[in-house]
């Protein structure tokens, strides 16, 4: 299953000013996140984990350079699915947005978020209240 793709985001810039990978940056951020909670695939990524984890790439550079700017189930543990299952399309872009005072989803404003480690820890705390919640629900 495919939770999301930056191809989506990629193609509806309006203008040229975008790298390609900037339509990524809101799943790296996702899966950096993952992975820093144990909750990406050991089998499917191992030791290439390690790279995002010691903070010497973030996210986007991962799922760039391994999962194509994409983000599929098989990137992340079952825990770490069951709980994209319940947050990702459904609550994770409003609260990208909110983080970011992002006002609307245009391509070019959603994706003109920074891809630093900065903005990561600035987004992370709320994704561990949301993990909070689902662990709590399930």
């Amino acid at each position: 299953m495919k939770y999301d793709d930056a191809e989506y985001y990629f193609l509806n810039f309006e203008t040229d000013e975008r790298e390609t990978s900037d339509g990524a940056t809101h799943i790296g951020m996702f899966f950096a996140w993952n992975a820093l909670r144990g909750l990406a695939s050991e089998e499917m990524h191992g030791g290439e984990l390690a790279p995002v984890r010691a903070r010497q790439i973030t996210g986007r550079d991962f799922v760039v350079d391994q999962s194509d700017c994409k983000l599929f189930d098989e990137d992340l543990s079952p825990q770490g699915n069951a709980f994209a299952q319940w947050y990702y399309e459904s609550r994770y872009l409003g609260d990208y947005m909110a983080v970011f005072g992002v006002s609307d989803q245009t391509a070019d404003e959603f994706c003109s978020v920074a891809d630093t480690w900065e903005n990561f820890d600035r987004l992370a705390p709320v994704l561990d209240k949301r993990f909070a919640e689902w662990k709590a629900a399930h």
